[in-house]
């Protein structure tokens, strides 16, 4: 009962900071920008610290991933971008999260996971391809990175199923769903409410990452 009531009222938390910082966002409220962003990953990385039973090597890597996020959201909300360190910052923090996804799973190579995945990841460089310019090589790694984390995280449902791998494949998932959002906005067409779909996904994807260690 109190671990509920816990989850509960930091979900209510965290959803507050994340809402605070889109206001900032689309409000030109400065302050609550710059606050929130990182604010609200690191509630999420408290509310995973909270949750482990016990802190193993699956969830120091998940935390490290999510304090690795939060530097990343550092670097891309600052006034100069700094879109190539923001990008590496996410790049090791997936890599994180696709060892702890890995741990005490056996790989099955299933191509239900394996087609469906390289198809769209495929499709869609395609589109960004020509708009890419100098950044196809960083794009196209870091494209790869999150496909595989997507990938090794459907592995390890399919091989433990269980309710904290589910919340893990759903994170990756969505996580992709974000990153992908992000690279059409910032290199193929900007849209008014792409922001908010970026910032409600990766949250969301962060926030189910974090409930995979309980």
């Amino acid at each position: 009962m109190e671990l509920t009531t816990t989850l509960m009222m930091s979900t209510v938390i965290i959803s507050v900071c994340a809402l605070l910082h889109l206001y900032g966002a689309y409000q030109d409220q400065k302050w609550l920008f710059y606050v929130f962003k990182p604010v609200t990953t690191l509630a999420i990385t408290a509310l995973c610290w909270y949750l482990a039973p016990e802190l193993n090597d699956y969830v120091w890597l998940i935390l490290l991933g999510l304090l690795l996020s939060t530097l990343g959201d550092i670097f891309l909300m600052l006034p100069k971008d700094r879109f190539i360190p923001g990008l590496l910052s996410f790049l090791v923090a997936h890599l994180a999260y696709i060892i702890a996804f890995s741990m005490h799973v056996e790989l099955s190579y299933s191509w239900a996971l394996i087609l469906p995945l390289t198809i769209i990841a495929m499709v869609y460089l395609t589109i960004l391809w020509p708009s890419l310019a100098a950044m196809k090589t960083p794009v196209f790694v870091y494209m790869s990175i999150i496909v595989i984390m997507a990938w090794i995280s459907g592995e390890r449902y399919f091989s433990l199923d269980s309710t904290a791998s589910l919340y893990a494949f759903i994170g990756a998932l969505v996580f992709l769903c974000s990153d992908a959002t992000l690279a059409f906005d910032r290199f193929k067409k900007q849209f008014h409410s792409a922001y908010g779909v970026i910032i409600v996904s990766y949250y969301l994807a962060q926030y189910f990452i974090a409930l995979s260690v309980i």
